[in-house]
């Protein structure tokens, strides 16, 4: 994956993180997030993610985050 690829991936997966927690998730805890979860993520041609796109990644793990 190219840098401008993989830069793209993750603006779209912070934001994401950001909008569809309502604004629970500041930029910073976003920004973390990203981290540890794109470090480990596989982006090549045969990953679910690779079709499913960050947006979705980023849907599931708001999901089971326990907001109060």
């Amino acid at each position: 994956m190219t840098t401008i690829r993989s830069e793209f991936f993750r603006n779209d997966f912070i934001q994401a993180l950001i909008n569809f927690s309502n604004g629970r998730i500041s930029e910073d805890e976003a920004n973390n997030i990203a981290n540890k979860k794109l470090r480990l993520t596989d982006f090549s041609d045969d990953s679910p993610l690779a079709h499913k796109g960050p947006r979705w990644l980023a849907k599931r793990i708001v999901g089971s985050m326990n907001f109060e």
